[in-house]
């Protein structure tokens, strides 16, 4: 993996060229699945059919094709998911399972916020501007199927410069075919997890190998500095 992967938009500055700022909005680098890093326990969302249902669709890699356990909205196909993480970090894809393209209870739109503090109303939401609003009404390109037939889980690539530094997600899914529900079966994410960034007003110090040599290294500092002793 090059240096150019683990860029941001942020990172970049004007004269970047579009060649490397293309690579970073595709999500090159490192791609964990971020299961582990899912605060499952507040996993909530709204008008779900089963109001504690939220956290089933929180599911390991091997239970993700698992249809046992799903949300399904209640009143009508809005469905509201609100996902936190127990650090922040960076995504780059979302993985769905949601029912076949065709079938009744399969939401045709999905809009994605992220970093609100609690779940949202459907009002918070509507007066927002998403960070992506997304046609799921068809499986993304290159979505294929296991050997016994069924249907993997389907990878869309997200919009890394604006999901750098990310400590919850909001899922709106809307617009199903019969507009009366919405389902979804699994929802995870890859991306990278918390990394742990270098002071770089310490680059090139060398750090003592103990107590005692700290302490000789600072009274050699103070002599070089000017510092006299009465003898």
């Amino acid at each position: 993996m090059s240096c150019a992967d683990d860029l941001t938009a942020d990172d970049l500055s004007n004269n970047v060229t579009t060649e490397v700022l293309e690579r970073v909005t595709a999500g090159e680098g490192s791609n964990t699945n971020l299961w582990g890093q899912i605060d499952k326990d507040n996993v909530t969302g709204l008008n779900l059919e089963d109001v504690s249902s939220a956290p089933k669709v929180i599911k390991t890699w091997d239970d993700r094709l698992d249809e046992e356990g799903f949300v399904q909205s209640g009143v009508d196909d809005d469905l509201i998911l609100y996902i936190p993480f127990i650090s922040s970090l960076r995504l780059r894809t979302l993985l769905l399972h949601p029912p076949a393209p065709g079938h009744p209870h399969r939401p045709g739109r999905l809009r994605l916020f992220a970093n609100l503090p609690h779940c949202p109303d459907f009002s918070d939401l509507d007066s927002m501007t998403p960070i992506m609003d997304l046609d799921i009404s068809s499986p993304p390109n290159g979505t294929r199927r296991l050997a016994d037939g069924r249907r993997e889980v389907e990878e869309w690539g997200l919009k890394v410069q604006k999901l750098a530094n990310v400590f919850s997600v909001i899922l709106y899914f809307s617009e199903a075919e019969t507009s009366l529900r919405s389902t979804m079966f699994y929802v995870g994410f890859k991306g990278d997890p918390k990394i742990n960034t270098m002071d770089m007003s310490k680059l090139g110090q060398v750090p003592a190998q103990n107590a005692a040599d700290k302490k000789i290294d600072e009274v050699a500092d103070k002599k070089g500095a000017g510092y006299t002793t009465i003898r």
